[in-house]
């Protein structure tokens, strides 16, 4: 179902919502009727209006003027804000929601994640990786070009390819596959060559360079590993970044996205960002967390080099702190740090730089003490219970030894396996989480051989965080999978994976408490609950409408329903039409699938 967009005057001839139900949940009192300020840009009429403030009201109609909404209510309430030059559109009965905010997901590595950037080896063989390989290099123009790709699963493919399955067909080119994940990647032996990895090579603190039998990197290359390849990776030019930013941008549009947290950017990429912002070509409202890297000595070089945006606006384009990281991934590659070890009796350790746990713990500390002290958030990217339960500490270790600055809302990112006990400290200070259902999805019951039933039932306990008081926001972590809401809150609601079984029915949620991690939480998480993530008079006037009943529909079913528009402060920037221009046409069939997107993985995407 697609919205009507209606561009001329906003008449008189809208339908009433017949629904009941609605009627009677309806704000009570008039809306804001803002006089002597003209009429209203943008009606949105005959829809379920989810204002997702903290009664969950319910409406018929929206009115925005200046980017922000000054009435929302009955339809024949709001429709006396129209004016000559008043738009519209026509919900058609579907959902109205505030702007989707994806708290976690990577907009540069996004757009480059699909060709011609980058090859796709998401498939279920290694032949045909192998395949894929072998036609990149075979249309490559440049001799001795890089061919990089994405994708790759251990999770589908029997075991992870190496350089003696891509050497035969590489030729004279380096090849690097990043898995789904952005944790682990296959290099050939050309590439391993170009980095100067040999059997002697040692592994960097976290990192794993995997050996064949006689002792040889088998290009395999887990966590801090790949920094090893990645400084010899041409970067992308900034050309081919802006329009990798450009098309992820339209990507979020059609899934109803107004708002995203970017975690781990670069100064160069921050400069990117400001420098489109300044040209009125970034059409997205993003809170951006520069990258720590893996000691306190990064930390500090960074922050000396960090020049704060200057007349960006704060709603647009701002810096709220930094992203750092201490473990890995549940998954396959068991590089997130446990309490208990996975199941074949093996663990990980931290990946930041140290000699030992210890140490390595202590300078994640110290790096999270050097953020806060400079007034900044933090979001810490932690999977394993181990590593969760070291960020927390070294959260509140910070937050007392300066209590100057209040109320910082540092977070953990993705958050997999977070003990109960951690969860009511979290909860207590004012720790949040931003987890991932989509992934969820993804994963299903394929952990089961690695953290065992219970463990995997547990992963991503929204219903445990929620009832013991934790701000929960829900994120993508695209392009690890497609920044699908809808995915997303059918799978919180049910915990359905994607091969099939059901992971964790008592840590399902409600439809309605889903939406509000995608809304007022991920507001929350921004510092910006007080002027965005509901549809209140005086919030942003940024709208996603869904063609359906969100709340009233099978929630089996959600994921069928599309995104009929989409609004950013007041302005219509997706009409429920799809542009095939944005991206090839695998990008814009898996996206138009929305499940069948969801095939990558676990966690935090890199990119070189």
């Amino acid at each position: 179902m697609n919205a009507e967009i209606n561009r001329r005057r906003f008449l008189g001839q809208a339908a009433r919502v017949a629904a009941g139900a609605v009627a009677a949940s309806m704000p009570a009192a008039s809306p804001a009727l803002a006089q002597g300020r003209g009429p209203a840009d943008l009606i949105i009429y005959n829809g379920r209006v989810q204002i997702m403030d903290r009664h969950l009201r319910v409406a018929e109609a929206v009115a925005i003027r200046d980017g922000v909404v000054i009435g929302v209510g009955r339809e024949r309430d709001i429709r006396r804000l129209a004016g000559r030059g008043t738009e519209s559109i026509n919900a058609q009965g579907g959902t109205v929601l505030p702007g989707i905010n994806d708290s976690h997901l990577h907009l540069g590595g996004y757009g480059l994640d699909f060709p011609p950037f980058t090859v796709e080896v998401d498939v279920p063989t290694i032949q045909e990786v192998v395949d894929a390989v072998a036609a990149a290099v075979a249309a490559a123009t440049t001799p001795g070009s890089w061919i990089r790709g994405q994708g790759w699963n251990e999770n589908r493919l029997p075991h992870p390819p190496t350089k003696a399955d891509l050497d035969p067909v590489s030729g004279d080119h380096p090849v690097i596959l990043r898995d789904f994940s952005g944790h682990m990647m296959t290099a050939n032996s050309n590439a391993l060559r170009i980095a100067g990895i040999t059997r002697d090579t040692p592994a960097p603190p976290g990192g794993v360079i995997e050996k064949d039998g006689d002792g040889e990197p088998n290009g395999v290359l887990r966590e801090a590993a790949q920094d090893l390849i990645n400084p010899h990776v041409p970067p992308y030019t900034e050309e081919e970044t802006a329009g990798a930013i450009d098309a992820a941008i339209k990507l979020c549009h059609a899934q109803g996205i107004t708002s995203v947290t970017d975690p781990g950017i670069t100064l160069r990429q921050l400069a990117l960002y400001g420098s489109k912002h300044d040209a009125g070509t970034l059409p997205l409202r993003i809170t951006a967390l520069i990258t720590g890297g893996r000691h306190p000595d990064h930390v500090r070089e960074l922050l000396d080099s960090y020049d704060p945006l200057r007349g960006a606006d704060p709603r647009m384009l701002r810096v709220g702190g930094f992203k750092l990281i201490i473990d890995g991934v549940p998954t396959a590659a068991q590089t997130a740090w446990l309490h208990e070890p996975y199941l074949d009796g093996s663990n990980a350790t931290p990946v930041l730089q140290g000699d030992t746990i210890e140490e390595q713990v202590a300078n994640l500390h110290e790096m999270i003490r050097l953020v806060h002290d400079a007034g900044m958030q933090v979001g810490t990217h932690a999977t394993g219970d181990a590593g969760i339960d070291a960020v927390v500490a070294g959260y509140l270790a910070a937050m007392r030894g300066n209590r100057r600055f209040r109320d910082p809302r540092h977070y953990v990112i993705h958050g997999d396996l977070t003990p109960p006990g951690t969860l009511r400290t979290m909860a207590r200070h004012g720790i949040g989480v931003s987890m991932n259902a989509t992934i969820k999805y993804v994963l299903g019951r394929t952990l089961d051989p690695h953290l065992g039933p219970e463990r995997t039932d547990y992963q991503w306990p929204y219903r445990t965080a929620l009832d013991l008081g934790v701000k929960v926001a829900s994120a993508s972590d695209a392009p690890v999978t497609s920044p699908s809401l809808l995915q997303g809150v059918q799978s919180a609601v049910l915990r359905e994976g994607r091969f099939g079984g059901v992971a964790g029915e008592a840590e399902r949620i409600t439809v309605e408490e889903a939406l509000v991690t995608y809304t007022r939480t991920g507001a929350w998480q921004d510092h910006a609950e007080h002027w965005k993530g509901t549809l209140e008079p005086g919030m942003a006037g940024d709208v996603c409408v869904v063609g359906g009943d969100v709340l009233g529909a099978d929630p089996a079913t959600l994921v069928e329903l599309p995104i009929t528009a989409t609004v950013l402060a007041g302005r219509v920037v997706y009409d429920g039409k799809p542009d095939p221009a944005i991206a090839p046409a695998a990008v814009t069939r898996r996206n138009a699938r929305g499940a069948d997107r969801l095939n990558r993985g676990a966690c935090c995407h890199q990119h070189a």
